[in-house]
């Protein structure tokens, strides 16, 4: 009878370390997802090709991006996903023709499926604020972004993150 008492009392101990040891699990994940990282479902066509709608993304919170990172923010009560094309202080230009200028240079946009001035009531040159992000779609045609002066240049408080994975 010691045996299977000593049995049993074992199993209850393993069975109290795998509980305590899924919960540890459990809490480090949620505050992997809450503070770390986010899952969004992208909606729209504005940055194809690279995000299709429907596509999850995996967003690093972060208010540190840089010009070519694709970023999410908020806009509205709603989350929007661009490609950051300009930061602070630096000045952009968007052609007639689509092609973009940021201080003058020429940015190399193999992402793109077309340039297009698409959807823009901006004045150019347009200088971006100290803390604020100019951003645009890849779809140049579709997106609704900086071009248009609605939505203008993003506060960096309004970042959420830079996306790191789609699926």
């Amino acid at each position: 009878m010691g045996v299977r008492s000593s049995r049993t009392q074992q199993k209850k101990r393993t069975y109290a370390i795998a509980i305590i040891l899924i919960l540890i699990i459990l809490i480090l994940l949620m505050n992997l997802f809450t503070y770390v990282l986010s899952v969004v479902k992208y909606y729209g066509d504005g940055m194809e090709p690279a995000l299709k709608n429907g596509d999850l993304l995996i967003v690093l919170r972060t208010k540190s991006v840089e010009p070519g990172d694709i970023a999410a923010f908020y806009y509205n009560n709603q989350i929007l996903v661009r490609r950051i094309m300009a930061e602070g202080t630096q000045q952009i230009t968007v052609e007639t023709d689509g092609s973009v200028l940021v201080d003058g240079q020429t940015v190399e946009e193999s992402y793109l499926d077309s340039p297009s001035l698409g959807q823009s009531n901006q004045t150019y040159p347009c200088y971006v604020p100290e803390g604020q992000f100019f951003v645009m779609g890849d779809n140049r045609a579709e997106a609704m972004d900086s071009r248009l002066k609605e939505i203008g240049t993003i506060p960096e408080d309004r970042i959420m993150g830079k996306v790191i994975f789609a699926f």
